[in-house]
């Protein structure tokens, strides 16, 4: 394969684009390193902007590279630089909201916690919550088990088990599983908070979800998704620790490098299992598979949408709001792959790919750029930048504050915006269920506020004196 910097004239473009990579990617470590509770509550950002960063940067550097999706050459270009920059304004954006003040303000000497204060009861929430997610495990095992079809065994790809075999259960697995994650991730850390161990109970119902997506044909994806999921509120609480200077980065490394070693040594060997066993008439093409899912799949629509706005200046608003929010393919997927897909595709092909449940990997900030061009695309990817750092921090108050009412109705609130921000998923936000979502976490945040405040001045005024120091609002 020719390499088209090998020249004076493909050497700039080049450089720019390794440079432009190399800061963004640097700024990532810069934000991990001061502040490593955040790198788990980013983690599944981070590891998305920056594969589809390095994706991209390959094309426009080993440019042109044959895209068996699109089933054309894309590349070499500066399609790094819109997408670096995009990413810099969320990282500018993190920067800003979680400064060190605000930081500050949520470590144990300004945060009050309910629990400390309140009297115990007959029953406990996290018993409660390990008996009712432990009986779904349970279930959702014993519906594998008695259907009598394990893909594992009987070499079936995941897509098939759902829509011939899989169960009620099993569906709603995959309609709620991240978000179950992130319950687990929540019962989990709530010991920490008090400086206790983890519960390690939730941990082994996570073992036991991540077991059964395994023995079910599911892969990377899923297990990165999950596992970024459950560990968003163990970053919460240890950003509480780090305001007191107790946690750092290579710490935190060294703390999660068993299981993070067992977690890629089961990713190994769900990918293993399905080119060579499952998919066992690919095995021949496997090197080629391999660079089309790690090096191209990932920044190939990324680099369509930089070819037509930013080289071709072929964008169409109009047309984007369209098919987007009033006629998408199918209204109950996300319509901005949709969309970029029957743009970079033949019309019959796209829309044949869909019909079987398939889509293309992107749609953040491809979306946006859709939607306003090369300029006014900015000012959106600025928007949802503050937007989306905003809301991480209020997620992140709320878990160190023990706000967890709050919480579980901000839960799929975060995964609507967590889908916007990685495949970008706009459709969503307009849906009538959404708007009653936001409305309910409105009136659920107000009323836990106020009787959280009762609570404070009851224990206040029974007790005599101050419980702690007074409960200061993060800086804005």
């Amino acid at each position: 394969m020719q390499v088209s910097w090998w020249s004076l004239e493909g050497l700039f473009p080049a450089m720019l684009c390794i440079v432009a990579a190399g800061l963004v990617l640097a700024a990532m470590g810069r934000l991990a390193a001061s502040r490593p509770g955040l790198l788990l509550v980013l983690f599944f950002f981070f590891f998305a902007f920056a594969w589809r960063l390095l994706s991209v940067l390959y094309i426009d550097v080993w440019g042109p590279v044959y895209s068996e999706q699109l089933d054309r050459q894309i590349g070499p270009g500066l399609g790094t630089l819109p997408l670096a920059a995009s990413q810099g304004l969320v990282i500018a954006a993190l920067f800003l909201s979680f400064r060190s003040e605000r930081l500050r303000a949520l470590s144990d000497g300004f945060v009050i916690r309910l629990s400390g204060l309140l009297r115990s009861g007959n029953w406990n929430l996290a018993d409660l919550a390990f008996r009712v997610v432990g009986l779904f495990v349970l279930l959702l095992w014993a519906e594998l088990l008695v259907g009598g079809h394990i893909p594992l065994f009987a070499k079936l790809e995941r897509f098939d088990y759902t829509r011939l075999y899989g169960g009620p259960l099993h569906q709603r697995l995959l309609e709620w599983g991240p978000m179950l994650a992130f319950q687990l991730g929540v019962l989990m850390s709530l010991p920490a908070l008090h400086r206790r161990p983890l519960d390690k109970r939730f941990g082994a119902l996570f073992a036991a979800l991540i077991l059964y997506l395994f023995v079910v044909g599911h892969r990377f994806s899923s297990f990165y998704l999950y596992l970024s999921f459950l560990i968003i509120p163990i970053g919460a609480v240890l950003l509480g620790r780090q305001s007191a200077g107790q946690t750092s980065l290579p710490k935190l490394l060294r703390s999660f490098l068993l299981p993070a070693l067992g977690f890629i040594l089961l990713i190994g060997l769900a990918l293993v299992y399905s080119y060579a066993v499952v998919r066992s008439g690919e095995v021949e093409a496997l090197g080629t598979k391999l660079v089309q899912r790690v090096l191209v799949q990932q920044g190939e629509m990324w680099w369509m949408t930089y070819e037509r706005v930013f080289l071709h200046n072929a964008w169409d608003s109009g047309l984007a709001v369209f098919k987007l929010f009033v006629a998408p393919f199918d209204p109950s997927r996300n319509s901005t792959m949709q969309f970029l897909m029957e743009l970079g595709l033949p019309l019959e092909r796209a829309q044949f790919i869909l019909q079987q449940g398939s889509a293309y990997t992107g749609g953040w900030p491809e979306v946006l750029f859709e939607l306003g061009g090369p300029v006014e695309g900015f000012c959106l990817v600025a928007i949802s930048a503050m937007l989306f750092s905003e809301f991480m921090f209020l997620l992140t108050r709320c878990l160190v504050e023990e706000r967890y009412v709050t919480c579980f109705f901000l839960t799929p609130i975060f995964y609507a915006v967590s889908t916007f921000l990685v495949s970008g998923m706009v459709n969503s936000f307009i849906q009538f269920t959404f708007m009653v979502k936001l409305a309910v976490v409105a009136f659920v945040y107000v009323l836990e506020d106020r009787w959280r405040r009762s609570v404070i001045a009851d224990t206040t005024s029974n007790s005599g004196e101050r419980v702690v120091c007074d409960q200061k609002e993060p800086a804005v």
